[in-house]
């Protein structure tokens, strides 16, 4: 059995906070029959996972024998995990692996983050004409969205669709079918991060036009985002999958490919290694 312990999400100052919790928590716990999320007690032979816990540095917690912290993006956590050598470690991507070797000695076992199309569902309008183009994440992260891309879409009749409601999941799932081309526009890099909102858009067979292509964790999902360091160039990539279609369509059919190694189907077996 497996005992996954994870604050509930809630929501401050508009933006909902904890979404690994209902990723890594309560959408697991209820898709796997082995399963459980916050058990009050009969865990203590169980393979605990502590997702995200909110552990201060230097701070005493009381770990069962078999238990696993989730790190997610915490990487102060690393400082815990340091302390409770015998804790193993649960990565969300290679990159994130990569550099957690560097700073703790702690088992690591790579758990990528499933992506949310857990019905394999269908765009709800494949079309030869690409209009819409949607980004994701918090109401603050939108502002970091340049001018330039904002008036060059409007200029060529396009809509930008923002989307910031992460529950619950069909919801986000259906901003997704109703999207041509998806934007990762994050100008900053994180310590431990993964291509999360990369593979959910390819699930649905919709490219990703990213910036900071040379972010590590990018590199598993390759072939489903094209890269750019510019606002210029994002629009530049933007007329090239508008104006071929058969570069949009090759795109589209390696992201449905590789989006099925993070089937929360797949995904979850890899939870039943742990030991």
């Amino acid at each position: 059995m497996i005992s996954i312990f994870a604050k509930p999400a809630f929501e401050a100052k508009g933006h909902l906070m904890r979404v690994s919790s209902i990723i890594r928590g309560e959408q697991l716990a209820a898709y796997m029959p082995n399963a459980r999320l916050n058990p009050p007690s009969g865990y203590e032979n169980d393979i605990c996972i502590y997702v995200k816990p909110m552990i201060r540095r230097g701070q005493d917690y009381k770990f069962e024998k078999h238990s696993y912290i989730d790190i997610h993006d915490g990487f102060e956590l690393r400082h815990t995990l340091r302390k409770y050598p015998e804790v193993g470690c649960i990565s969300i991507s290679d990159h994130s692996t990569e550099v957690l070797v560097q700073y703790i000695k702690n088992k690591i076992v790579t758990i990528p983050h499933h992506h949310l199309n857990f019905e394999r569902a269908k765009r709800a309008d494949v079309r030869n004409v690409v209009t819409r183009v949607g980004v994701t994440g918090s109401p603050a992260a939108f502002q970091f969205i340049p001018e330039v891309i904002r008036k060059g879409l409007a200029e060529r009749g396009m809509q930008l669709l923002e989307w910031s409601h992460f529950y619950p999941r069909t919801s986000v799932a259906k901003f997704h079918q109703n999207i041509d081309i998806h934007l990762e526009w994050r100008p900053w890099k994180k310590q431990l991060s993964s291509p999360l909102k990369i593979t959910n858009a390819a699930s649905f067979g919709v490219p990703t036009i990213a910036l900071m292509f040379d972010e590590p964790s990018f590199k598993e999902v390759e072939g489903c985002y094209i890269g750019v360091n510019t606002p210029e160039e994002c629009l530049a990539k933007i007329d090239e999958l508008r104006s071929n279609p058969t570069l949009y369509n090759d795109i589209a059919k390696v992201c449905l490919k590789k989006a099925e190694k993070y089937h929360i189907d797949n995904i979850s077996k890899l939870y039943l290694e742990l030991t």
